[in-house]
């Protein structure tokens, strides 16, 4: 029986790149950017409790990594070990991306029994002034410390995991500290850097740092990118980085949505992190080509404590939200690139604009309509 109906979950269920869950939405930092910091007089609180991970389990085989991470700080769920073991046992890859305060010597040594596979650590500096202004709550030398103990623990063991992923957040005020993140990178142990731009900004002040709408400084942004890319193959580290154009819409999510979902710490069920933000209330405006647009609103289509993954993912809402793209996605080259989110997987650096320009924003989805991760930044 049990094969049986491991046959009829492949049958009914495809074969996930991932499934991004949100093992909790509290976070202990303020950072300058973050919706956490800007709405948190209307954030929804909340971890994932064990029974809620544990119903997302059956689907666990049919995915090759689990991401537990969201719109908080993963380490503040006290069953975060016992999560990263419960997917480690089905062999699914595991990850998650921490703001690094909670890397205490304890914590390490618990990541390296647990093998966890990747650890994500959000940077947006490479010096304390910087990135301790901008992710306030955080201390890069603390950090920095936590990870340069990791790598002499994983050497000492002649452990390879957990591979060390820098997350630096892309802005005009720290493009300059960006020059020494592949030095940085060698000195912690990192062989991957992914560098993402800021695509949601609801302030005047928050917009003012986009690079993307940096219109006369362009050129230089991804001319200083394209050298780093350069020095980071001599010294052997992978980089990868969202493009600072404003290009035209991609005929494919960046956000994977036809080989991944995401789930919230209440168990809900969506394509992705920007279609369930936490928060009570309608977000603030966002911008698309001067034009006052929505944010991408909340598209939910189920929730893991009361049906499958499998019966939510084939629900008939959830399956028209991704026929869009399948349509879009006709036609298009196998070998274009996907732009995976501050994972470490392949990333596209040069936006291929010929195959974009039969797919207009129009035809997207409402939701999707108005997002930036559809320009390819």
């Amino acid at each position: 029986m049990g094969l049986f109906n491991s046959i009829l979950r492949k049958r009914d269920f495809p074969s996930l790149d991932w499934i991004q869950i949100e093992v909790t939405s509290l976070c202990g930092a303020s950072c300058f950017y973050c919706p956490h910091t800007i709405y948190k007089d209307r954030w929804r609180h909340g971890s994932m409790s064990l029974e809620t991970f544990k119903h997302i389990g059956s689907a666990f085989e049919m995915a090759k990594l689990i991401f537990l991470q969201g719109w908080g700080e993963p380490f503040l769920n006290e069953k975060l070990f016992e999560m990263i073991e419960i997917a480690k046992k089905v062999g699914c890859k595991v990850g998650l991306t921490t703001n690094g305060m909670a890397l205490d010597p304890e914590t390490i040594d618990h990541l390296l029994d647990l093998k966890l596979d990747i650890l994500g650590i959000s940077l947006a500096g490479t010096k304390s002034e910087t990135h301790n202004h901008l992710r306030a709550g955080t201390d890069f030398e603390r950090i920095t410390q936590s990870l340069m103990e990791l790598k002499e623990k994983k050497a000492g063991k002649n452990a390879s995991l957990p591979e060390v992923h820098l997350a630096y957040i892309m802005l005009k005020s720290n493009f300059e500290d960006l020059r020494e993140i592949i030095n940085y990178a060698k000195r912690v142990g990192s062989k991957d850097v992914v560098c993402s731009n800021l695509n949601f900004f609801p302030s005047h002040q928050l917009r003012k740092e986009a690079i993307f709408l940096d219109e006369p400084k362009k050129n230089y942004y991804y001319e200083t990118l394209e050298g780093l890319k350069g020095k980071a193959k001599e010294n052997g580290v992978n980089f990868f980085f969202y493009s600072p154009f404003l290009a035209a819409p991609m005929p494919l999510c960046p956000e994977n949505i036809l080989r991944s979902c995401y789930i919230s710490h209440d168990g809900l069920v969506s394509s992705c992190v920007f279609t369930n933000m936490p928060i009570s209330g309608k977000a603030e405006p966002g911008h698309i080509e001067g034009k006052k647009e929505g944010f991408p609103r909340s598209i939910l289509y189920g929730n893991i404590n009361h049906q499958s993954l499998s019966e939510i993912w084939n629900s008939d809402p959830y399956k028209s939200f991704r026929h869009i793209f399948e349509v879009r996605q006709k036609g298009i080259k196998e070998d274009i690139a996907l732009v995976i989110d501050a994972v470490g997987f392949q990333v596209s650096e040069k936006q291929k604009i010929d195959v974009r320009n039969d797919h207009p924003l129009g035809s997207l989805p409402d939701q999707c309509r108005n997002c930036y991760r559809m320009r390819g930044v």
